[in-house]
């Protein structure tokens, strides 16, 4: 497996850009690797008694307690304050690069989409709105928000959320060419040995880092990818150019897609769904099970936070990214079962189950779903 991270549409950057974004990767580690692992010793020895005291219990504390525990205590407030410092550091020390070269990556991007061998292809329907969450949160404070666009050329949306994505993963702990796509082709390999879809479906496939790999892969297969954003799906398509990769992008919500009736013998989401409500989630579960043909395999690959495995203060204190970090779905992710939800969408009880993606460079895993609709099901629920 190849995972190429260099390309035309990557910004120039000076060694001033290059030393200032170092900061913001040592510092957002040391806030994640030892700083945040003390929140555990702050509650147990701090949050925890003033809590019991005052609720006059020595029970267990739920959640919202905690929260509201945490939220009160100074040296939380700390951790906070400095990890929203570090994102907000992290997006201006990779915006100021990317505005300086805007001009060229935005030429650069118009001339792989227009080329006359041009390998995938863009559609950009007229009048197309992007959901009202989208629209009105900036989701890990990214700067006007994942579906921001500004003209008919803008690509700064996924310009923005590829640099940003790789500086922040680094700052997490996984390596900086880590691939949430190629963990989940692994996966595919090893238990659907001789597995070659036709056709294939990414939904919310943002920048298309996790597209390309299929592509790559998949090379019989033709692979379509959907998102929301213009800006973000013009640097998705030309990012895909400039790799060498054949991928069809188009602007559609995924739960209430276009395409017809068993289409995708595979369908793969990556980090889509813990940016998405309650609601969305299982209109799109249903949607995926009108979408795949007979036989055909759905994977969905996202954080590892199922709240169903945390202590209450886990939970609490992960709530972070509420409260600072603009995820306003974070916790109803946390808090859904999708087993259920698959199966309440038509998948039979014997398809679904949740599965480890192990990390392709880095310890640790992805939280995956899969389902599988049965080779002698109807293409309709």
């Amino acid at each position: 497996m190849v995972h190429e991270l260099k390309h035309s549409m990557l910004a120039r950057q000076t060694a001033d850009d290059l030393a200032r974004q170092r900061f913001v990767l040592a510092l957002k580690r040391e806030l994640t690797g030892r700083i945040r692992p003390g929140n555990q010793l702050i509650f147990d020895a701090r949050v925890k008694p003033a809590l019991q005291s005052r609720l006059r219990s020595k029970a267990p504390v739920d959640r919202e307690e905690i929260k509201r525990g945490l939220l009160a205590d100074p040296s939380w407030q700390t951790w906070a304050a400095l990890t929203r410092c570090s994102q907000e550091m992290m997006w201006a020390t990779i915006t100021e690069p990317l505005m300086r070269d805007r001009e060229r990556i935005e030429a650069e991007a118009k001339r792989l989409r227009e080329s006359p061998q041009k390998l995938g292809g863009l559609d950009l329907p007229a009048g197309f709105v992007p959901p009202a969450a989208m629209r009105e949160h900036h989701i890990h404070l990214q700067p006007q928000g994942y579906a921001y666009t500004s003209s008919s050329d803008d690509v700064m949306a996924g310009a923005l959320y590829e640099a940003g994505g790789n500086l922040y993963s680094m700052g997490q702990g996984m390596g900086g060419d880590d691939s949430k796509g190629f963990a989940a082709i692994r996966w595919i390999k090893a238990n659907r040995p001789g597995f070659a879809p036709r056709r294939i479906l990414d939904l919310g496939c943002s920048a298309g880092a996790s597209s390309v790999p299929y592509a790559q892969e998949f090379p019989d297969a033709e692979v379509h990818a959907i998102d929301v954003g213009a800006a973000m799906l013009r640097y998705a398509s030309a990012r895909a150019e400039s790799l060498g990769a054949r991928v069809f992008f188009h602007q559609m919500d995924c739960s209430a897609t276009t395409f017809p009736d068993g289409h995708f013998d595979l369908i793969v989401s990556h980090n889509l769904f813990h940016e998405a409500s309650d609601e969305t989630r299982n209109a799109t579960f249903r949607e995926i099970w009108r979408l795949l043909a007979p036989g055909g395999l759905n994977v969905n690959q996202d954080v590892a936070i199922q709240n169903a495995t945390r202590t209450p203060f886990e939970q609490a204190e992960r709530a972070y990214d509420v409260y600072y970090n603009d995820e306003p779905f974070w916790e109803s992710y946390a808090d859904a079962d999708m087993v259920p939800e698959l199966k309440a969408a038509g998948f039979p009880a014997d398809t679904v189950r949740e599965i480890q993606l192990g990390k392709i460079n880095g310890p640790g895993h992805w939280y995956a779903v899969i389902a599988e609709k049965p080779a002698a099901a109807s293409s309709r629920n």
